[in-house]
């Protein structure tokens, strides 16, 4: 019998469609102001349904009320008890360490908690490399290399580690909120954990670094997409990341560097925009692209990083036929496939599928996609 202790950060991710770049602190009060959605209850419950079938061979023993059993009880999860904490419905970081430091004194085998970095922080604090830690994907920031490719990856990875009991040593990553705010991205490792060894269901952390050369390929896209692909009366939603700012730059335009902007003929028209926003926009305009790069190493094209595109959006824009990637040569090198996680698993599978990457000038790669929510289809695809 396995034992997992599992336990949700009830607001991790609330602000990835508003435009927001984390809900550490007080910006969880602006995500709510601008109207943000709970993320986490919904990937909680996609795991434990996952789980049903492991049900007599794993015993969940879980964070009290919105925490976990909530979503236990939900789903009838039927082998599963709760600890006292939190005591209230609200909760903060100091619960989820208290938790988590709970969970291990009952004598659990793995640690599995539904946030971001900042919930990735505050477990490994509490475990301390007692046992392996395994998160489900929930947060706008997941630079750290403990994250299952999508809650039911999560199900497949504990369904392995259950017969295997192998693990790995992954970094703890996280961002400065703060800096991010300025446009300035300041990620820093701040631990090393344990993590089940499953290849291809855990994705590893970011590519923190630059890389040599990689400033000309983007230049080389940049000069490719403004002289030949640009559509004239055609709004352009520029993602996140350096790569699609080389546009701007080339254009001597302004660019959030992780947020989305709408450009139009050449000029921005509307920055750091939210779902809402983007809503607005293509309710007015007939034609519209979404240029999106993919995450370095991590290999997310959508899903991390730009959840501004929900799936009301990306259905809007017309699903794989309003998005355009682009990526440098230097990032997809080592990347056998590409993923994206919607967060509807059935929208995962119609956006899946061969994508033209544009990557140099006159230049053009094609990329398979994958569904971050098919563990199955990743496990036979996993590099060896």
């Amino acid at each position: 019998m396995l034992n997992i202790g599992f336990l949700v950060n009830p607001i991790a991710g609330m602000g990835g469609s508003v435009g927001l770049k984390g809900t550490d602190g007080d910006l969880v009060i602006e995500a709510l102001r601008r109207g943000a959605k709970p993320v986490s209850p919904n990937r909680a419950k996609r795991f434990l349904r996952a789980m049903l079938r492991y049900g007599r061979q794993v015993h969940i023993v879980a964070a009290n009320s919105v925490m976990g059993c909530d979503y236990l009880k939900e789903v009838q999860y039927p082998n599963h008890s709760c600890i006292p904490v939190p005591e209230g419905k609200e909760t903060t970081r100091e619960d989820t360490v208290k938790a988590t430091k709970v969970l291990v004194e009952r004598g659990v085998d793995v640690v599995v908690f539904v946030g971001g970095d900042g919930t990735a922080r505050d477990v490994a604090h509490a475990v301390d490399r007692r046992v392996p830690i395994l998160g489900i994907p929930s947060g706008v920031k997941m630079y750290s290399g403990v994250f299952a490719s999508s809650p039911e990856a999560a199900a497949a990875v504990i369904a392995r580690f259950a017969e295997s009991r192998s693990v790995d040593v992954a970094e703890i990553a996280d961002a400065d909120e703060e800096a991010i705010a300025r446009g300035v991205l300041r990620v820093r490792v701040f631990a090393y954990v344990l993590v089940p060894s499953v290849p291809g269901l855990v994705v590893p952390s970011k590519d923190f670094g630059g890389h040599g050369g990689e400033s000309e390929e983007k230049e080389a896209i940049a000069e490719y997409f403004v002289s030949e692909l640009m559509r004239k009366d055609t709004l352009y939603l520029l993602g996140p990341g350096s790569t699609v700012k080389a546009i701007t730059d080339l254009l001597r335009q302004p660019k959030t560097l992780l947020g989305f902007d709408a450009m139009m003929n050449g000029e921005v028209i509307q920055m750091d925009l939210g779902e809402k926003e983007i809503l607005e926009l293509l309710s007015k305009h007939r034609s519209a692209i979404a240029v999106i790069t993919v995450i370095g190493r991590q290999g997310y094209l959508i899903g991390r990083g730009n959840q501004q595109l929900t799936p009301r959006v990306l259905r809007m824009i017309g699903g794989k036929k309003g998005i355009l990637p682009i990526a440098t040569p230097t990032k997809l090198r080592g990347l056998k496939y590409v993923l994206v996680d919607t967060g509807d698993p059935v929208l995962d599978k119609e956006m899946s599928g061969f994508y033209r990457f544009v990557t140099g000038f006159r230049e053009e790669t094609i990329v398979r996609v994958l569904p971050a929510s098919d563990p199955e289809l990743l496990s036979r695809l996993a590099p060896q």
